[in-house]
């Protein structure tokens, strides 16, 4: 009888050879060697980490929705599950179209309320109106490009314990990256700006933005503390300071864009 997991599909267990350290306990974070075992064709048993005794991956047993819940509380084994026990091919295309999602909230206006940068034409002329999306797409691919950046590059000087290669056998800037894409997840919660904007006044669309720009922050803090194995105000600290830095150089790049609008 075939074994059916609730996470077929995308979560990937059974690529590795048996014995090889590739799964990481969501708990503790330390490399496992797997996540459960076989008893019969339809019973599985959770495998307990040696170092914590807890039970190494408690979510492959889960359904997708209660995982997503834990994501949204900011649970650090949820994050750990995600990135290091899951198949992760698909966050890139989660990546594009929140950068897409972005780029369409910046060139409608909807955050005039906490910045001065539009690169929408006052002409009316459908070309020149559709070049301001793809300048609004460009200053966003390069605001991730530039705050990965800095993030790794401040986590090597103010962490430089960080493992070139992390518990599940991977690369740091790799999981670093898909860390980074993950806690952009909550930016979601743009979508209601677009539904609601004609609805809503301008400082009711400033604090709904900085709140789900705060929730950013904390989720990029929870999955940095993750990757990099850190505590959570060191962190901070790398991720305040890689914010700050951005911030400085997007506004560079964002006025060189606006020289073609």
């Amino acid at each position: 009888m075939k074994l059916s997991l609730p996470l077929q599909g995308y979560f990937d267990l059974l690529k590795h050879s048996p014995g090889e350290k590739k799964f990481v306990c969501i708990n503790c974070g330390r490399p496992v060697s797997g996540l459960y075992r076989q008893i019969s064709s339809t019973v599985l048993k959770i495998i307990d980490c040696d170092k914590c005794k807890k039970p190494a991956d408690k979510y492959i047993e889960f359904e997708v929705l209660i995982i997503l819940i834990d994501l949204i509380l900011l649970s650090k084994p949820a994050y750990r599950h995600i990135l290091y026990n899951s198949d992760c091919k698909n966050l890139w295309k989660i990546g594009c179209i929140l950068i897409l999602l972005e780029a369409y909230c910046f060139w409608t206006d909807a955050f005039r309320g906490i910045t001065s940068i539009t690169y929408r034409s006052h002409l009316t002329d459908p070309f020149l109106s559709e070049k301001g999306f793809y300048l609004s797409t460009v200053h966003f691919v390069a605001g991730f490009l530039l705050l990965y950046g800095f993030i790794y590059l401040f986590t090597r000087v103010l962490h430089r314990s960080v493992p070139r290669v992390t518990g599940n056998g991977k690369t740091y800037p790799h999981m670093l990256l898909h860390g980074v894409i993950l806690a952009s997840i909550g930016k979601f919660l743009f979508i209601p700006i677009i539904i609601w904007r004609e609805n809503s006044t301008e400082t009711g669309m400033a604090i709904h933005i900085v709140l789900v720009l705060m929730y950013f922050v904390i989720s990029l803090v929870q999955i940095h503390s993750v990757v990099s194995d850190c505590t959570r105000s060191r962190s901070g600290v790398i991720v305040i300071l890689a914010f700050i830095v951005k911030a400085y150089f997007l506004t560079r790049v964002s006025g060189l864009l606006q020289q073609f609008v």
